[in-house]
Order: C-alpha cells, then structure tokens, then sequence
C-alpha cells in the first residue's frame, strides 16, 4: 500500500509588500507552519507554497482585516472537496437545487443535472 501525499500548492500573492504592513511577521508565520514565502522574479507578486493542511493553518493565523486578503486567496487556491451529488440527491429526496448548491458549493448546472439523473430524468 502506498502512502500517498498530496503535491504542495501555489498561491500567488499579488502586490504582497504593499498590501502588509510587516512581511517579516507573515514570513514568519508562515515558515512556522512549514511552507514558503518567495518573490516571483524581481516582480511585486509573491508566491505562497505548501501542503494543503499547511495552507489552511496559515489560513486561520491570518485572519486579521490587514491579511484577510491572504486568507482570501489561500480559500481560492486549495481545490474543492469532491461530492457526488447524485447519491446526495438519492439520499435525501427533498434536496432543492438551492440546498444542493450550498451544501457543496456546485455550480447551478452540476445541481440540475445530479437532480435529473437522481429522478430518471438524464
């Protein structure tokens, strides 16, 4: 059986030394939770890189309204859990499209078309 471990994600950072007041406290913070912090080229972007669950504990360390930004762009850069949508919408009969949606945060053609495919529609 093989361990399998998921491939460090990229978040770039647009404009980062601008938008914060101290880079030396994120970079910090972030080499605390194992992942990096490195200037694309000579441009004014940055590029945040580390393991998914590295990530979102970066994520909930900066939740201050000076690095909610960060945070914003943290949520999305890590991709979307995976649902499938069909046995949600067999299990629970009296699934709405809206409650689908928000429930998986799908998108309005994914809802409808897991809902027709549940009643024999598709």
């Amino acid at each position: 059986m093989q361990n399998k471990t998921s491939p460090p994600l990229s978040i770039k950072l647009n404009n980062f030394l601008h938008r914060i007041d101290c880079k030396v406290t994120v970079i910090a913070l972030v080499n605390q939770h194992g992942c990096s912090l490195k200037r694309i080229r000579r441009s004014k972007n940055w590029l945040l890189t580390g393991k998914q669950s590295q990530l979102v504990e970066v994520s909930e360390q900066l939740q201050q309204p000076k690095t909610i930004w960060i945070t914003d762009a943290i949520q999305k850069g890590l991709p979307k859990p995976s649902f499938d949508l069909v046995a949600i919408t067999l299990s629970n009969p009296d699934m709405t499209i809206n409650r689908l949606i928000a429930e998986t945060s799908c998108t309005l053609i994914e809802a409808r078309i897991a809902i027709d495919k549940a009643e024999g529609l598709a």
